[in-house]
């Protein structure tokens, strides 16, 4: 028995064998990351066209601290939602100092910003994903089961997500401030369509069991360069 392998994540996995107070010291110590997801006030879509292209910029100069930056879309793809950003920052304080000097977000754009404490599972970032020509999602929600939950789907939920390798542009789980535990999801992917995302998500075992019940959303994304 000394020699199973550990029911959770899969070999070369950063967090392979680690669980408990080894695997929060992990997060703890890991440099913080951040996902940020800015949503229109109704009727800006002009001022977001405006300065579209300064927002480009603005995203450009933090280089290889950018994981991910792109626009949500209304599923037809014709509107334009909002932004989000997943990006590699010291603190929460640096989080809201980038999104107050974003241009879009002086402008005045923005009904709403969430910031949450994020974690880059395997240091992937979107300028590294290899593009299919497909549809992209980003899919996400807070843990709502029991951390013993949790444990008894470990492996399942991350053998489910290794059959979809090749379509993920990155994924991490939301963490509690101090980066300590793990307190929802947040991945993009590429997928066919709408129909291929809901399916990829009712079939994921957190979310078939239960997991995910409160607040979990698939919404159409696109890259933002």
């Amino acid at each position: 028995m000394a020699n199973e392998a550990p029911a959770g994540y899969l070999p070369g996995d950063p967090r392979y064998g680690l669980s408990g107070e080894s695997l929060k010291t992990y997060y703890r110590t890991k440099a913080a990351q951040w996902a940020i997801y800015c949503w229109d006030k109704a009727g800006t879509a002009e001022t977001r066209r405006g300065l579209v292209a300064e927002q480009k910029s603005y995203v450009k100069n933090f280089g290889e601290r950018v994981i991910g930056y792109g626009h949500f879309l209304s599923d037809d793809g014709r509107e334009t939602l909002g932004t989000s950003f997943f990006m590699q920052l010291d603190d929460r304080a640096a989080a809201d100092a980038f999104v107050a000097n974003e241009p879009l977000s002086k402008a005045g754009v923005y009904q709403r910003v969430e910031i949450h404490r994020w974690s880059n599972s395997f240091q992937k970032r979107a300028a590294d994903y290899r593009r299919k020509g497909l549809q992209q999602f980003l899919c996400t929600g807070p843990k709502t089961g029991t951390p013993e939950f949790f444990r008894q789907h470990l492996h399942d939920h991350e053998s489910y997500f290794a059959s979809y390798g090749d379509s993920f542009i990155f994924r991490g789980p939301i963490r509690s401030a101090d980066g300590a535990d793990n307190i929802g999801t947040a991945l993009l992917l590429e997928l066919p369509d709408r129909a291929a995302a809901d399916k990829f998500w009712n079939n994921e075992p957190f979310a078939r069991n239960g997991g995910y019940a409160r607040d979990a959303r698939i919404v159409r994304w696109v890259f933002g360069d």
